[in-house]
């Protein structure tokens, strides 16, 4: 809108708000419970996983089915594992929704690229060494503020391991992964993966046994399933059309950097002097270089060895002429 108030216009409303006949605003009451106010956050405008990626939550859901015949069968009781939707977090948020000390591990999930964390709450660590040992599960312990034991730790590195073993089965027919267990901390606030305003998806899949033992929250940064987007939308394309995308994204590529300018050097020869011989240099003196002339010299583009051939003079100017590719002697 281009139109400009007069000054008659601006005098009407200055005065309107003198008399109370204009609301400024200030009497606005965010807590109106009328209203209906929704958080905005501008990091994750327009990112919709679920709708974007939709074969990620069918990984999700073969995962928990996998995971829950694999822990029931090693505690001996029929175990009831539910994925919840996926969700996505600023990495600096997740770590901030940690306890300390708590049990996260870290592992790769090749060729995707990135560093994958599994958490493994601690209500759930101490109820599963109870199951592992014949017991109910249900039992209370204290939490917080102390440090795994070596038998809950030997617990949480199976079940962890365990988890990583079917995470590859979970993804076996949308892309085949090989998964590789890095390390555990248990402070996340000293993990830095990735920086803390990049995004995260995680997954919450909720254990029980009769009731709620705990949660896994399986997280892969966003960025690193970019590669793969297609196939989680479920967009597959032969070879042959890949083949092709990748072909024409090469020679598109190689079209640009046609154009960019880089520096080449000729190394004529080295000399070798005294610093007394240095100092006494005058204009018109002669060096000696270890360099013969019947022998080639290299040539240098941004300091990498690439050709062979002869310096010389062609038309009152210094040039040279390549002779053949650079070979590292053996």
């Amino acid at each position: 809108m281009n139109k400009l108030l007069s000054q008659d216009e601006v005098d009407s409303l200055l005065k309107g708000l003198d008399t109370g006949d204009i609301s400024s605003g200030d009497d606005f009451d965010a807590s109106n419970n009328d209203l209906d106010i929704d958080s905005f956050d501008w990091a994750t405008a327009g990112l919709n996983v679920r709708g974007n990626m939709p074969l990620l939550e069918v990984v999700n859901s073969r995962f928990g089915h996998k995971l829950r015949g694999s822990l029931s069968n090693s505690v001996r009781k029929m175990l009831d594992i539910t994925p919840d939707p996926i969700e996505t977090v600023k990495y600096c948020d997740f770590q901030r929704s940690l306890p300390v000390p708590t049990s996260m591990h870290l592992f790769k999930m090749e060729p995707l690229r990135g560093m994958g964390i599994i958490v493994v709450e601690s209500r759930l660590v101490f109820s599963l060494v109870e199951a592992y040992f014949g017991g109910t599960g249900f039992g209370t312990t204290k939490i917080e503020g102390r440090e795994f034991t070596s038998i809950e730790n030997r617990i949480i590195d199976k079940v962890v391991h365990m988890a990583l073993h079917n995470l590859v089965e979970a993804w076996e027919d949308v892309h085949p992964i090989k998964t590789e267990f890095v390390r555990s901390e248990s402070n996340p606030l000293v993990v830095n993966v990735i920086p803390g305003e990049e995004l995260l998806i995680s997954t919450k899949f909720e254990v029980e046994l009769a009731k709620v033992l705990g949660n896994i929250i399986i997280c892969f940064p966003y960025a690193s399933y970019q590669p793969i987007r297609h196939k989680l939308a479920g967009n597959y394309r032969d070879e042959e059309e890949i083949t092709q995308l990748d072909r024409t994204w090469i020679e598109d590529m190689e079209r640009h950097l046609r154009g960019t300018e880089v520096t080449m050097n000729i190394g004529l020869g080295n000399a070798e002097l005294s610093v007394g011989d240095f100092l006494n240099l005058r204009e018109g003196d002669i060096l000696i270089l270890d360099k013969n002339y019947q022998h080639p010299l290299t040539a240098k583009v941004e300091d990498v060895k690439l050709f062979e051939g002869y310096a010389g003079r062609y038309k009152n100017k210094k040039v040279f002429k390549v002779e053949r590719p650079y070979i590292e002697q053996q």
